[in-house]
């Protein structure tokens, strides 16, 4: 199961960087807390270390919040 939902998590994260035209990263501590959402250089956080399922709900909610503003 989980290294299902890491897959979903890195297919999610392609569809908001081809959607936003950029390059976000991620990258995983779980011994600092999780999932954390990065530009592509690192240097700046947009979301703070969470659980693989809420940065798969939070990069859902930012993919459907581009499909409706399409």
């Amino acid at each position: 199961m989980a290294r299902k939902t890491r897959i979903e998590l890195f297919m999610m994260l392609d569809r908001v960087n081809k959607n936003l035209n950029t390059k976000l990263n991620l990258n995983n501590a779980s011994c600092y807390g999780g999932w954390q959402l990065t530009n592509f250089e690192g240097n700046h956080i947009i979301k703070h270390r969470v659980p693989i399922r809420e940065m798969l709900s939070f990069l859902d909610g930012m993919s459907k919040a581009l499909e409706i503003k399409g």
